[in-house]
């Protein structure tokens, strides 16, 4: 059977008066810097906006597939590999959503 636990007027509002400065302290960012951030069209999908040429050019002619080529991408995670037949299809990137360790091994697989 729970127990009401009777507090004075006096002891509630220094709960609330601690437990808003306590909400106010951890809404403070330590880190004054403003981080680079990448914008995408959309947060699950892979849009042609988001190629990166560069890597892409380092995929070796051995690993593309004439049919459907590999493309390198940058989200906000960093960079990953996807099919070209996905870009721009308005349906979420499996290859994007997935782990990081996956994304970085398979786009070492790709450009070495």
């Amino acid at each position: 059977m729970c127990q009401e636990v009777k507090t004075s007027p006096r002891n509630y509002e220094s709960l609330i008066k601690r437990e808003s400065v306590r909400a106010m302290a951890k809404g403070k960012s330590k880190n004054k810097e403003a981080k680079e951030t990448v914008q995408t069209p959309s947060q699950f999908g892979s849009h042609a906006s988001m190629a990166n040429e560069e890597l892409t050019a380092k995929i070796g002619d051995a690993k593309q597939d004439a049919t459907d080529p590999w493309r390198v991408l940058t989200d906000e995670r960093g960079n990953y590999a996807t099919r070209e037949s996905v870009l721009d299809s308005q349906l979420a990137d499996p290859l994007r959503c997935a782990d990081l360790a996956v994304r970085e091994e398979r786009l070492q697989d790709l450009v070495s």
